[in-house]
Protein backbone atom coordinates (compact mmCIF):
# COMPACT_ATOMS: atom_id res chain seq x y z
CA UNK A 1 0.00 0.00 0.00
CA UNK A 2 1.28 3.44 -0.96
CA UNK A 3 -0.09 6.52 0.76
CA UNK A 4 0.80 9.95 -0.64
CA UNK A 5 -0.07 12.67 1.86
CA UNK A 6 -0.13 16.40 1.04
CA UNK A 7 2.91 16.52 -1.26
CA UNK A 8 3.90 20.02 -2.40
CA UNK A 9 6.91 20.92 -4.53
CA UNK A 10 8.39 24.21 -5.73
CA UNK A 11 10.82 25.12 -8.54
CA UNK A 12 12.32 28.20 -6.94
CA UNK A 13 9.31 30.33 -6.03
CA UNK A 14 6.96 28.57 -8.47
CA UNK A 15 4.72 25.91 -6.96
CA UNK A 16 4.50 22.85 -9.21
CA UNK A 17 2.70 20.35 -6.97
CA UNK A 18 -0.11 21.48 -4.68
CA UNK A 19 -1.16 19.29 -1.76
CA UNK A 20 -1.17 15.97 -3.66
CA UNK A 21 -2.83 13.12 -1.75
CA UNK A 22 -3.99 9.66 -2.84
CA UNK A 23 -3.45 5.99 -2.03
CA UNK A 24 -3.11 2.77 -4.03
CA UNK A 25 -2.91 -0.87 -3.09
CA UNK A 26 -0.81 -3.88 -4.09
CA UNK A 27 -1.54 -4.90 -7.67
CA UNK A 28 -2.96 -1.51 -8.62
CA UNK A 29 -1.76 0.10 -11.85
CA UNK A 30 -2.37 3.85 -11.62
CA UNK A 31 -2.32 5.88 -14.83
CA UNK A 32 -1.20 9.47 -14.22
CA UNK A 33 -2.87 11.65 -16.85
CA UNK A 34 -2.79 15.32 -17.83
CA UNK A 35 -1.28 17.89 -20.14
CA UNK A 36 2.43 18.68 -20.28
CA UNK A 37 3.31 20.89 -17.33
CA UNK A 38 0.60 19.47 -15.07
CA UNK A 39 3.25 18.10 -12.68
CA UNK A 40 3.10 14.40 -13.59
CA UNK A 41 6.84 13.72 -13.95
CA UNK A 42 7.65 15.97 -11.00
CA UNK A 43 5.31 13.89 -8.85
CA UNK A 44 6.97 10.66 -9.99
CA UNK A 45 10.46 11.97 -9.19
CA UNK A 46 9.30 13.13 -5.74
CA UNK A 47 7.97 9.63 -5.03
CA UNK A 48 11.26 8.17 -6.30
CA UNK A 49 13.23 10.45 -3.91
CA UNK A 50 15.01 12.09 -6.83
CA UNK A 51 13.44 15.38 -5.73
CA UNK A 52 12.58 16.31 -2.16
CA UNK A 53 9.12 17.87 -1.71
CA UNK A 54 8.83 20.98 0.41
CA UNK A 55 6.09 19.34 2.44
CA UNK A 56 4.19 16.09 2.64
CA UNK A 57 4.85 12.44 3.25
CA UNK A 58 4.93 9.17 1.31
CA UNK A 59 4.40 5.84 3.05
CA UNK A 60 4.85 2.38 1.58
CA UNK A 61 3.42 -0.41 3.72
CA UNK A 62 3.37 2.11 6.57
CA UNK A 63 7.05 3.08 6.25
CA UNK A 64 8.09 6.67 5.59
CA UNK A 65 9.90 6.69 2.23
CA UNK A 66 11.91 9.79 3.09
CA UNK A 67 13.23 8.20 6.29
CA UNK A 68 14.51 5.07 4.53
CA UNK A 69 18.20 4.41 4.03
CA UNK A 70 19.44 4.15 0.45
CA UNK A 71 19.53 0.35 0.45
CA UNK A 72 16.04 -0.02 1.90
CA UNK A 73 14.69 2.51 -0.59
CA UNK A 74 16.34 0.64 -3.49
CA UNK A 75 14.68 -2.58 -2.35
CA UNK A 76 11.32 -0.84 -2.10
CA UNK A 77 11.11 1.55 -5.07
CA UNK A 78 12.06 1.07 -8.73
CA UNK A 79 12.03 3.98 -11.18
CA UNK A 80 12.18 3.85 -14.98
CA UNK A 81 12.82 7.21 -16.64
CA UNK A 82 12.08 8.15 -20.24
CA UNK A 83 15.80 8.03 -21.10
CA UNK A 84 18.65 5.97 -19.65
CA UNK A 85 22.38 6.62 -19.29
CA UNK A 86 23.72 3.06 -19.59
CA UNK A 87 24.90 3.03 -23.20
CA UNK A 88 28.21 1.22 -22.54
CA UNK A 89 26.58 -1.67 -20.65
CA UNK A 90 25.43 -4.98 -22.06
CA UNK A 91 21.75 -5.86 -21.82
CA UNK A 92 22.44 -8.75 -19.44
CA UNK A 93 24.63 -6.70 -17.10
CA UNK A 94 22.11 -3.85 -17.08
CA UNK A 95 19.33 -6.19 -15.99
CA UNK A 96 21.52 -7.86 -13.35
CA UNK A 97 22.12 -4.45 -11.79
CA UNK A 98 18.53 -4.61 -10.61
CA UNK A 99 19.61 -7.30 -8.13
CA UNK A 100 22.27 -5.09 -6.52
CA UNK A 101 20.08 -3.92 -3.60
CA UNK A 102 19.47 -7.59 -2.67
CA UNK A 103 23.07 -8.80 -2.98
CA UNK A 104 25.04 -9.91 0.09
CA UNK A 105 28.27 -11.63 -0.96
CA UNK A 106 27.55 -11.93 -4.65
CA UNK A 107 25.01 -13.02 -7.22
CA UNK A 108 23.16 -16.28 -6.63
CA UNK A 109 21.58 -18.83 -8.95
CA UNK A 110 18.22 -17.30 -8.09
CA UNK A 111 19.47 -13.87 -9.21
CA UNK A 112 20.59 -15.22 -12.58
CA UNK A 113 17.37 -17.22 -13.00
CA UNK A 114 15.24 -14.14 -12.31
CA UNK A 115 17.28 -12.13 -14.81
CA UNK A 116 16.89 -14.83 -17.47
CA UNK A 117 13.15 -15.03 -16.88
CA UNK A 118 12.62 -11.29 -17.20
CA UNK A 119 14.69 -11.09 -20.38
CA UNK A 120 12.46 -13.79 -21.86
CA UNK A 121 9.24 -12.12 -20.74
CA UNK A 122 10.27 -8.75 -22.19
CA UNK A 123 11.45 -10.35 -25.45
CA UNK A 124 15.04 -9.17 -24.92
CA UNK A 125 16.70 -12.55 -24.37
CA UNK A 126 18.20 -12.62 -27.88
CA UNK A 127 19.89 -9.27 -27.20
CA UNK A 128 21.46 -10.25 -23.87
CA UNK A 129 25.06 -9.67 -25.03
CA UNK A 130 24.29 -6.57 -27.08
CA UNK A 131 25.36 -3.17 -25.79
CA UNK A 132 22.50 -0.84 -24.97
CA UNK A 133 23.76 1.87 -27.34
CA UNK A 134 23.27 -0.64 -30.17
CA UNK A 135 19.55 -1.00 -29.42
CA UNK A 136 16.59 1.03 -30.58
CA UNK A 137 14.98 3.38 -28.08
CA UNK A 138 12.11 0.98 -27.55
CA UNK A 139 14.41 -2.00 -26.99
CA UNK A 140 16.47 -0.03 -24.47
CA UNK A 141 13.27 0.87 -22.62
CA UNK A 142 12.37 -2.82 -22.37
CA UNK A 143 15.77 -3.49 -20.80
CA UNK A 144 15.16 -0.82 -18.16
CA UNK A 145 11.75 -2.31 -17.42
CA UNK A 146 13.27 -5.79 -17.04
CA UNK A 147 15.85 -4.35 -14.64
CA UNK A 148 13.07 -2.74 -12.59
CA UNK A 149 11.19 -6.02 -12.30
CA UNK A 150 14.23 -8.02 -11.14
CA UNK A 151 14.63 -5.38 -8.43
CA UNK A 152 11.40 -6.84 -6.95
CA UNK A 153 10.13 -3.50 -5.63
CA UNK A 154 6.95 -2.74 -3.73
CA UNK A 155 6.44 0.40 -5.83
CA UNK A 156 7.25 0.71 -9.53
CA UNK A 157 7.36 4.23 -11.02
CA UNK A 158 7.26 4.56 -14.81
CA UNK A 159 7.67 7.87 -16.66
CA UNK A 160 6.21 7.48 -20.17
CA UNK A 161 7.61 3.94 -20.57
CA UNK A 162 5.98 3.34 -23.98
CA UNK A 163 6.94 6.62 -25.68
CA UNK A 164 9.57 4.88 -27.87
CA UNK A 165 7.49 1.80 -28.70
CA UNK A 166 5.26 1.03 -31.65
CA UNK A 167 1.57 0.30 -30.89
CA UNK A 168 2.00 -3.48 -30.74
CA UNK A 169 4.92 -3.25 -28.30
CA UNK A 170 3.11 -0.59 -26.27
CA UNK A 171 0.23 -2.94 -25.57
CA UNK A 172 2.50 -5.93 -24.98
CA UNK A 173 4.70 -3.99 -22.55
CA UNK A 174 1.83 -2.42 -20.61
CA UNK A 175 0.10 -5.80 -20.53
CA UNK A 176 3.26 -7.26 -18.98
CA UNK A 177 3.38 -4.43 -16.44
CA UNK A 178 -0.25 -5.05 -15.48
CA UNK A 179 0.25 -8.81 -15.15
CA UNK A 180 3.44 -8.49 -13.10
CA UNK A 181 1.77 -5.96 -10.81
CA UNK A 182 -1.02 -8.41 -10.08
CA UNK A 183 1.18 -11.50 -9.71
CA UNK A 184 3.82 -9.85 -7.52
CA UNK A 185 1.56 -7.45 -5.63
CA UNK A 186 3.49 -4.42 -6.91
CA UNK A 187 1.88 -0.99 -6.94
CA UNK A 188 2.57 0.68 -10.29
CA UNK A 189 2.32 4.40 -11.04
CA UNK A 190 2.76 5.25 -14.71
CA UNK A 191 2.85 8.63 -16.45
CA UNK A 192 1.14 7.99 -19.75
CA UNK A 193 -0.20 10.16 -22.58
CA UNK A 194 -2.13 7.52 -24.53
CA UNK A 195 -5.60 7.61 -22.96
CA UNK A 196 -6.77 4.40 -24.57
CA UNK A 197 -3.63 2.52 -23.57
CA UNK A 198 -4.24 3.74 -20.02
CA UNK A 199 -7.90 2.68 -20.14
CA UNK A 200 -6.91 -0.79 -21.31
CA UNK A 201 -4.04 -1.42 -18.90
CA UNK A 202 -4.68 0.64 -15.76
CA UNK A 203 -7.32 0.07 -13.10
CA UNK A 204 -6.98 3.44 -11.36
CA UNK A 205 -6.47 6.95 -12.72
CA UNK A 206 -4.94 10.15 -11.34
CA UNK A 207 -6.00 13.15 -13.42
CA UNK A 208 -3.75 16.17 -12.82
CA UNK A 209 -4.28 19.81 -13.72
CA UNK A 210 -1.95 22.69 -12.80
CA UNK A 211 -0.20 20.70 -10.10
CA UNK A 212 -3.44 19.56 -8.45
CA UNK A 213 -5.32 16.28 -8.34
CA UNK A 214 -8.44 16.96 -10.39
CA UNK A 215 -9.88 13.45 -10.10
CA UNK A 216 -8.67 10.14 -8.67
CA UNK A 217 -10.34 6.76 -8.74
CA UNK A 218 -11.37 3.89 -10.98
CA UNK A 219 -12.53 4.06 -14.60
CA UNK A 220 -15.59 6.03 -13.54
CA UNK A 221 -13.48 9.19 -13.10
CA UNK A 222 -12.76 9.11 -16.85
CA UNK A 223 -15.69 11.11 -18.19
CA UNK A 224 -16.12 13.50 -21.09
CA UNK A 225 -16.33 16.36 -18.60
CA UNK A 226 -13.15 15.38 -16.75
CA UNK A 227 -11.18 14.89 -19.97
CA UNK A 228 -12.34 18.21 -21.41
CA UNK A 229 -11.40 19.99 -18.19
CA UNK A 230 -7.97 18.37 -17.84
CA UNK A 231 -6.92 18.55 -21.50
CA UNK A 232 -8.76 21.72 -22.48
CA UNK A 233 -10.23 20.30 -25.69
CA UNK A 234 -13.47 18.46 -26.57
CA UNK A 235 -13.63 14.78 -25.69
CA UNK A 236 -16.00 11.91 -26.34
CA UNK A 237 -16.26 8.45 -24.82
CA UNK A 238 -17.65 5.47 -26.71
CA UNK A 239 -17.92 1.78 -25.88
CA UNK A 240 -16.45 -0.82 -28.22
CA UNK A 241 -17.25 -4.32 -27.07
CA UNK A 242 -16.62 -4.17 -23.31
CA UNK A 243 -14.03 -1.37 -23.50
CA UNK A 244 -14.37 2.35 -23.03
CA UNK A 245 -12.60 4.31 -25.77
CA UNK A 246 -11.67 8.01 -25.58
CA UNK A 247 -11.68 10.33 -28.57
CA UNK A 248 -10.08 13.68 -27.79
CA UNK A 249 -9.94 16.71 -30.05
Amino acid sequence: MIQVEHISYFYGNRQVLRDISFSAGPGDCVGILGNNGAGKSTLITCLARIRAPRSGLVRIDGRNVYAMGRLEAARTIAYVAQHNEMSQTTVYDAVLLGRKPHMKWGLTREDYALCDRMLEQTGMDKFRLRYIHELSGGEAQKVMLARAFVQEPRLLLLDEPTSSLDPRNQYEMMGLVRRMAREQGITVLVVIHDLNLALRCCNRFLLMQDGLVYRYGDENVITEESLETVYGIPAALVTLGDRKVAVVG
